[in-house]
């Protein structure tokens, strides 16, 4: 392993590129899903070295069309150096040893968190335009999803009906999440905020049924392949009680990562509020 490490410093003191600050990257590998998406979207044609080997998951990855034609990685440093880049993108909790390594090794590597707004959606792809030198491509990305938003975001009435993500293992999501703040603007309550869950929290089954959502959120992992811990949406007690009463599924690559897409899964929860309200006359 030692050696191994050894050759590929030196291979990296041999072939690292050396970059002036002030122009744009034109090899960017990225070793995150929704770095990839950020890319897929602004990048100029050609510039884009590689990306990981999930954007070319139609499940997970939006753009995954875009994405066909691009050489994937898997996080491993060596397949980022065979690349080599002048700008490596990455989440700041994703292949962490391969960033520290690039990072120590002098590549210049700009780490992405994921986003706990659309208004943070919005920096992060300024930030990205700003780093590809595509700023004036961001704005106009931005513009037109803020003209969509200004069409269909909302603010939940005191009594609107109330829903909730209730995700594998009883994972759940307050205001301060991406999620849960497409859940604000597509008019609905998150009873989560009442069981004090600001981003991420858990809620066991006893303590879903106590704050009792009219409405819960289905957004496995992949359609058809429920795992163990996806099973507790389908757990018998569900069934015999008056709340949860709807289930509203929402494609988890519309809002895995941030991007314009998001407006979508807001118009589906928005859609899925007038139905229920409809149904439900609340």
């Amino acid at each position: 392993m030692l050696n191994r490490q050894l050759m590929l410093v030196a291979l990296i003191c041999l072939i690292t590129p050396w970059v002036h600050a002030d122009v744009a990257p034109q090899r960017i590998a990225s070793v995150n899903l929704c770095t990839d998406q950020y890319l897929l979207l602004l990048a100029a044609p050609g510039t884009i070295a590689t990306i990981t080997w999930l954007s070319h998951d139609p499940e997970s990855a939006y753009y995954y069309e875009r994405a066909l034609a691009i050489p994937v990685n898997h996080g491993e440093a060596e397949e980022i150096v065979a690349h080599t880049p002048d700008l490596v993108l990455a989440g700041v909790y994703s292949a962490r040893s391969t960033t520290h390594l690039l990072q120590q090794l002098g590549y210049r590597v700009e780490l992405f968190d994921h986003p706990r707004s659309i208004e943070q959606v919005r920096e992060q792809l300024r930030r990205m335009g700003d780093l590809i030198g595509r700023g004036e491509k961001a704005e106009q990305v931005i513009h037109a999803m803020d003209e969509r938003l200004r069409h269909v975001a909302t603010q939940p009435e005191a009594d609107a009906p109330t829903l909730m993500q209730y995700a594998p293992g009883g994972y759940t999501v307050g205001r301060m999440s991406l999620v849960g703040d497409i859940i604000h603007h597509a008019g609905w309550r998150n009873p989560a905020e009442d069981a004090g869950i600001e981003q991420l929290g858990i809620v066991d089954l006893e303590t879903l049924l106590v704050i009792a959502p009219l409405a819960l959120i289905d957004s496995p992992l992949a359609p058809g392949s429920y795992s163990f811990a996806e099973q507790m949406l389908k757990h018998p007690v569900l069934k015999k009680t008056t709340r949860p009463k709807f289930t509203v599924t929402v494609e988890r690559n519309l809002w895995i990562c941030g991007g314009p897409m998001v407006v979508d899964a807001l118009i589906e929860l928005r859609r899925a509020r007038k139905t229920i309200e409809a149904e439900y006359r609340l």
